[in-house]
């Protein structure tokens, strides 16, 4: 029993050491890189926390808004650390560049903020963006910069204390794929509970059928190989006529008069 215990202590001891330890983060708050606002240190449990460091660009709300701060991380697995973008239309947009570490003091320098990109890249995907229920109308959107994916995402909006339910269909960053139901995104304005969603390769946008001429817009005519026969008029020679006959009489008619001139003559003989 004794041996057992004593098997037992150091692995004891490394658990209430490890619990026990903290970790130091940077602490700052601000509009622009310098991050000047409430700079300091934070503490957290270095087993389950970490430091934080964020850049971030939102125009959720109709303006844009730019956001850099560093913080204590207390649940260093929970939440989204990929930089992530996507777009849902109208000029609206999140852009997210987070770091995550477990070391003191390792969140010293800021990330960059996702600058995006006004260069289409082929491919299309609906958009939309709707709060409280309301219909999200979607209108499909050419995607543009490394938003190659497109997603569809469900879930509560967060902004201090208040929270709305929102849906979000769009292009997206490739690491989109990494919002799942269940996950967080935190940005300094808002948080993005998750709790059903997709992301799927975006579309290739369809070529146009090619332009309509004057010449395709012709109608093949066929030839037809047309022989026409022409009947030769047929010419009626004049009848010759005698003895003052009447030329509709023809040459026969003659004959019919022999009889009575000949009884004529005789009469003549005979007086």
């Amino acid at each position: 029993m004794v041996s057992f215990i004593l098997c037992l202590l150091p692995a004891l001891l490394a658990t209430t050491s490890a619990q026990g330890e903290t970790l130091t983060c940077n602490t700052c708050f601000g509009q622009t890189e310098t991050c000047s606002f409430a700079p300091g240190t934070c503490q957290d449990n270095k087993a389950t926390g970490g430091c934080l460091s964020v850049a971030e660009d939102i125009t959720l709300d109709g303006t844009q808004n730019t956001y850099f701060y560093k913080q204590c991380l207390s649940s260093y697995k929970s939440d989204i650390e990929v930089p992530i973008s996507f777009t849902v239309g109208n000029g609206q947009y999140v852009r997210i560049n987070t770091t995550r570490c477990n070391t003191d003091n390792c969140n010293s320098a800021l990330p960059g903020v996702p600058t995006g990109s006004t260069t289409e890249n082929g491919l299309q995907c609906p958009t939309c963006f709707a709060l409280n229920f309301t219909v999200c109308n979607s209108a499909i959107t050419p995607c543009t910069g490394d938003e190659t994916y497109c997603m569809d995402f469900t879930g509560f909006l967060y902004q201090g204390p208040s929270f709305s339910p929102f849906q979000a269909k769009g292009c997206a960053s490739a690491s989109a794929q990494a919002i799942k139901p269940g996950t967080n995104l935190a940005t300094a304005l808002y948080t993005f509970d998750f709790f059903w969603g997709s992301s799927v390769p975006a579309e290739k946008i369809p070529t146009n059928p090619p332009p309509i001429t004057a010449a395709s817009q012709e109608t093949p005519t066929a030839t037809l190989n047309t022989t026409i026969t022409t009947t030769p008029s047929r010419t009626t020679s004049p009848e010759t006529t005698t003895s003052g006959a009447s030329p509709a009489l023809g040459k026969f008619s003659f004959a019919l008069y022999l009889p009575g001139l000949t009884g004529l003559l005789l009469v003549k003989l005979l007086s």
